[in-house]
């Protein structure tokens, strides 16, 4: 009988071809996982790179402490799945994990941008070969960072509502493929307003010195080029390769559903080289009405395909095999069967109403929307879904 292949002694031309092809960070880092002389072979991939962008975004804003002083930091976020190898039934556990500048690990909630408190039940170091790791999602976040002495007094609600909450971003690339000129962020400021960013640029680029009186929703990159989308259903795009970042209408206005409640109620997501359109509503004036079912939040959503050859979003009917998770600042696309136990055809997403105990732990305010029965309830009642966020699966292994 043969015995097994030797993976050590593996040519180091075909070592190097195969590291070439993998997509993700995650890859690459188990890869090297295997032996020793692969570890000692390939280097580790990269570090993200430090993007500072431009603050403020608009000079003019009579909320802004002119004393003020600092920049704004980009950074990117990573979504993974873990399973146990050799292990059935399986559990899956999804993560959230932004590596910091010093390259310490911040563990985050996977459908929020804040870290998670408590976190002595987890173990210090995983071993890579002891999991399948999935890499599932990028996001992106901005977030000011001071300079100098703080000015006194300190910063009001208006300055950080106006001048430095940032509400979502989208990048044209991934941090693995910047360069000098094509790297452009677009985010939306101060209660729905659009700005671009182009490196190597000393300011922004706000959209709305041209587009007056629009509030904007959601951002997304696709295909290209930006997309935005505003409250009441316009869609925009804009070619980040042309110096002048041509507007252009996608898609017009459309009526609301239900009630938003000043709650964000449009996501356009990028899934493979589609956009789609998640518009989420309240049925009802009121949070609560009368319904068969006591768990029933009347959380309401609709889903739409872009169509850029007819200029307009495509009605859905659900989402048949594929889960949505919504979140802040990172929502994604996964086929349910790569989750061990989760029903197809639903979102995931936050909502206060959902506010549980726990709240230092990923999920008290996560909810499932059910396309097939329309009805929105609290994740701790799906008993097959509730632990993918916490607690951390018994199957860790701590390694002293």
């Amino acid at each position: 009988m043969d015995s097994p292949p030797q993976w050590s002694s593996l040519p180091s031309d075909l070592l190097f071809n195969i590291a070439s092809i993998l997509g993700t960070r995650i890859d690459l880092l188990s890869l090297r996982a295997v032996c020793n002389s692969w570890r000692s072979s390939l280097p580790l991939p990269p570090k993200a790179p430090l993007v500072k962008l431009p603050f403020p975004i608009d000079p003019n804003n009579p909320n802004l402490n002119p004393n003020r002083h600092g920049h704004f930091a980009l950074s990117e976020s990573f979504s993974y799945s873990l399973e146990p190898i050799n292990r059935d039934p399986k559990r899956t556990w999804l993560i959230k994990i932004l590596e910091s500048e010093s390259g310490n690990v911040i563990l985050k909630d996977p459908l929020d941008r804040h870290p998670l408190a408590g976190l002595d039940r987890l173990p210090k170091v995983l071993n890579l070969l002891d999991y399948r790791v999935k890499e599932i999602s990028k996001g992106y976040y901005v977030e000011f960072v001071e300079q100098g002495k703080a000015p006194y007094p300190s910063i009001f609600v208006n300055e950080i509502k106006s001048c430095i909450s940032i509400k979502q971003v989208a990048v044209s690339t991934s941090f693995d493929k910047i360069d000098d000129d094509g790297f452009v962020v677009m985010v939306i400021y101060n209660g729905g307003k659009l700005a671009l960013w182009r490196m190597g640029d000393d300011k922004w680029s706000s959209v709305n010195d041209i587009l007056e009186g629009y509030v904007y929703d959601s951002v997304a990159y696709s295909n290209g080029k930006f997309f935005a989308i505003d409250v009441n259903g316009l869609t925009i795009s804009i070619d980040p390769a042309k110096a002048s970042f041509e507007i252009m209408e996608v898609a017009p206005a459309k009526p609301r559903s239900g009630f938003g409640h000043g709650d964000k109620f449009k996501y356009l997501v990028k899934w493979f080289s589609d956009l789609f359109l998640i518009e989420k509503y309240h049925e009802d004036l009121f949070y609560w009405s009368e319904s068969d079912d006591e768990d029933d939040y009347h959380i309401k959503f609709k889903i739409y395909k872009m169509n850029e050859v007819e200029c307009d979003w495509v009605e859905m009917d659900g989402l048949k095999d594929a889960v949505l998770f919504l979140g802040d600042g990172c929502s994604f696309f996964v086929w349910a069967k790569e989750f061990a136990w989760w029903k197809g055809n639903c979102i995931c997403f936050l909502n206060f109403l959902f506010m549980g105990s726990g709240s230092d732990s990923p999920g008290p305010m996560a909810g499932i929307f059910d396309f097939e029965d329309g009805i929105s309830r609290k994740l701790s009642k799906f008993s097959s879904c509730s632990k993918l966020f916490w607690p951390p699966p018994s199957w860790l292994k701590h390694y002293r």
